[in-house]
């Protein structure tokens, strides 16, 4: 029986979690995501299978500009179903009643950035398109803490590649004497105006204003965020967001720093100098990473910083729900959208 979330679920939906993904999740963060999220709400669908919960389903909704309007998005989390109650057509059944209760909901548009095997059973059970790719690019700030890693015998030649990180390593620089950076601990009013000022940078992009950059970032029960404001005169021009951990690499670890959000106002010396600012933040990071869409300003701003293509690991895909939306001129193709990491809640 599918059914909408009631409280109390939760402490199951947990439970499936980890028997699912193999991960353990906090009521803290479960509340975070879905109950406590900017907009105060979430789409939760449960199948109850002999008194057990067998399955589950979510949408957690963003506001966000779609060309000329504002629109209601969700974004598809936490699909799964247990192994023990597998191949009785559950996992259609509830992306199907996902579908018919977004509707209810007043959704205009589902999307997610589903794993391989998630995405295809996506695209099956809801007719969803995989919209595009998502490039991620990589820069390697100390050459020297790969190489050893990956290659512990050439530590008899570290003397050299530590010379050769002179030359991967970000350089110091300084910023023009008209700007100034920041430490942001909280989005106020300022951030609402940057958003009003900043939004055009693509027809496509969630809404991010005081109350989702609050939520997503300074709000989050697991992660530690900086968050940089780049100000001239005192007024907010760009900020950008940076997440440095430790991640297993070859026989060790590397410092990954993640450039997780960015955005600007529309002139090239705020976009460069900001990128600037945020390098010189994750100075003593091994490797950066980001995601960039090649049509954006973003992007070659990132490629003129020594950033490459790594890959494309993760896959946008897209449903209409509102139809009028489906109908118009506007359309949802990979050259409307600007992404960044910040739009999945795995970063």
């Amino acid at each position: 029986m599918i059914r909408f979330y009631q409280k109390g679920d939760e402490h199951e939906i947990n439970a499936l979690f980890f028997e699912v993904f193999g991960k353990q999740r906090s009521l803290l963060h479960w509340n975070w995501k879905f109950m406590d999220n900017h907009l105060q709400q979430s789409l939760i669908l449960v199948d109850e299978q002999e008194g057990q919960l067998a399955g589950h389903v979510a949408l957690v909704p963003s506001e966000a500009k779609w060309h000329d309007r504002e629109v209601k998005l969700g974004a598809r989390n936490d699909t799964m179903v247990s192994p023990k109650f597998r191949g009785k057509g559950i996992y259609g059944d509830l992306n199907k009643a996902l579908i018919s209760s977004s509707k209810q909901h007043d959704y205009d548009y589902l999307y997610g950035y589903p794993a391989e095997k998630a995405k295809k059973l996506f695209i099956r059970y809801t007719d969803a398109m995989e919209i595009a790719q998502i490039p991620r690019l990589m820069r390697i700030n100390r050459l020297s803490a790969l190489v050893m890693n990956r290659i512990p015998l050439l530590k008899l030649a570290k003397p050299i590649f530590l010379l050769l990180d002179r030359f991967f390593t970000v350089k110091e620089s300084k910023l023009p004497a008209a700007f100034e950076i920041k430490m942001i601990t909280h989005c106020g009013s300022e951030f609402d105006q940057l958003w009003e000022q900043a939004k055009n940078v693509a027809p496509i992009l969630l809404k991010r204003d005081a109350k989702f950059l609050n939520w997503r970032f300074h709000n989050h029960p697991d992660r530690d965020y900086q968050m940089l404001g780049l100000f001239e005169n005192g007024t907010l021009l760009g900020y950008a967001v940076l997440h440095v951990e430790e991640k297993k690499f070859g026989k060790g670890t590397v410092l990954n720093g993640t450039i997780v959000d960015l955005l600007a106002i529309d002139k090239p010396a705020v976009w460069d100098a900001l990128i600037r600012a945020t390098l010189q933040k994750l100075r003593q990071a091994d490797i950066i990473q980001t995601w960039a869409l090649p049509h954006t300003v973003l992007y070659p701003l990132l490629k003129q910083q020594r950033f490459v293509h790594k890959d494309s690991p993760m896959s946008l895909v897209g449903k209409y729900i509102n139809e009028d939306l489906h109908e118009s001129e506007t359309t949802d193709s990979i050259e409307n959208w600007y992404i960044t990491p910040a739009d999945v809640d795995s970063f």
